[in-house]
């Protein structure tokens, strides 16, 4: 069993004082009751939330024995295929989910896009996250942090930034994450 993480405590507060989506899909998960569909992993990786409504998984990625495991790189397990790299830690992950746009994970990709703007295009008024306000306010006042602009460049960015050392670790676990990867 893992100690709780701070800041996931702190989320649980804010998510339980809401009584809607805060971003697309996702949802907070009892501590230590998902391997995040890769057993393989279930060791070396903490799932944390469901990423989407159909099951990819956020997890920090336990890649060393620090003590803060909100400093940890956070993963998503893509409940179609793929292992990606999506931020440097959780507070950068949390950026990416104040943005309120839905992650599309394959193995070889991973890019996030906003339902909201295909809704507005279709003439819809359907909002995947009605609580996105509320939980931009919430980042700003806990953690002074601000949503990401474009989500895909903070996972862009700590997906190079990590590769390497990703890519040693996950590559002899499951072949496929990276196989299809390299040279990216």
């Amino acid at each position: 069993m893992h100690p709780p993480i701070p800041l996931l405590e702190l989320l649980k507060e804010f998510d339980g004082s809401v009584d809607d989506y805060y971003a697309p899909g996702f949802e907070l998960l009892p501590s230590d009751e998902d391997d995040g569909g890769y057993p393989p992993l279930s060791s070396q990786v903490r799932p944390f939330a469901q990423a989407n409504g159909s099951g990819s998984t956020y997890a920090i990625w336990l890649r060393d024995d620090r003590a803060d495991l909100a400093t940890l790189p956070v993963l998503l397990l893509g409940d179609e295929g793929g292992v990606h790299v999506v931020a440097r830690d959780l507070p950068e992950l949390l950026r990416v989910v104040a943005a309120g746009w839905s992650p599309m994970c394959a193995w070889d990709s991973l890019d996030y896009y906003d339902e909201r703007e295909e809704e507005e295009e279709e003439g819809e008024e359907w909002d995947p996250c009605p609580e996105n306000p509320a939980f931009r306010v919430w980042l700003r006042e806990h953690l002074g942090l601000e949503a990401a602009e474009d989500p895909n460049e903070i996972v862009r960015a700590a997906g190079a930034e990590l590769w390497e050392p990703f890519a040693a670790w996950i590559g002899p676990l499951i072949p496929d994450a990276v196989g299809s990867r390299r040279g990216a």
